[in-house]
């Protein structure tokens, strides 16, 4: 550990922190994190931006990221992400696979888990478009609203590093260390109907309450 602690004094760059970092143990871990509190950032933010399962719902050594809002409950801002093994499975295979169909029932946290996902992986990608789709226009937007609350939700140095502006329909990420244009990621709520997606490209889709939208097979 003092050839790691010397390192970090000395001042290494990021590739070399996380080099560091893979080569140590999870009892080394715990005590470098300890000696060296300003190396959790970099580490954090690589644990999160390739492990959704951690940002949402947090490890041993990493505090999730996610909390939700409960319109049942007046008396609590936000809560956490609720840590279910069946959650677990929806990321996993989230993950794992390109089209998901789930058969839900209501107040599962499947909508809230799907909307942050798909956060995520505007977040923490480059160039993404993703579209989340509901019957009607104001029922997409209702949805990125969610994502935007668990966007602020997370702690002040992640939304630094990930800003984040949202309008009506829309939330779009703006790298501020990146000089290009195009290096952004955007969520896009959109409205049923065959012809919305014709003219876009898009990374990803969240089609919510499919089984009502009656244009959906088109």
């Amino acid at each position: 550990m003092s050839e790691t602690k010397t390192a970090i004094s000395l001042g290494v760059d990021e590739e070399q922190l996380l080099f560091i970092w893979d080569s140590l143990t999870q009892p080394e871990r715990k005590l470098f994190l300890r000696d060296s509190p300003d190396a959790m950032v970099p580490i954090a933010a690589r644990e999160y931006s390739t492990s959704p399962v951690t940002w949402l719902l947090g490890s041993k050594m990493f505090p999730q990221q996610v909390r939700t809002r409960d319109e049942h409950d007046q008396n609590v801002a936000a809560k956490p992400f609720p840590d279910k093994p069946y959650i677990r499975e929806m990321v996993r295979l989230w993950e794992g696979n390109r089209m998901n169909l789930w058969e839900k029932s209501r107040q599962v946290m499947a909508s809230w888990t799907l909307c942050a996902l798909y956060l995520w992986d505007a977040q923490f990608g480059m160039n993404r478009l993703n579209f989340i789709q509901s019957k009607k226009e104001e029922d997409s937007d209702a949805l990125l609203q969610r994502c935007f609350f668990i966007w602020e939700q997370q702690d002040d140095w992640l939304k630094e590093m990930f800003p984040a502006v949202y309008t009506y329909c829309h939330i779009e990420f703006a790298y501020t260390d990146r000089k290009s244009e195009l290096a952004r990621s955007r969520l896009w709520g959109i409205a049923q109907g065959p012809d919305v997606l014709r003219q876009h490209t898009g990374s990803g889709l969240f089609v919510d309450e499919a089984a009502f939208q009656v244009d959906l097979e088109k």
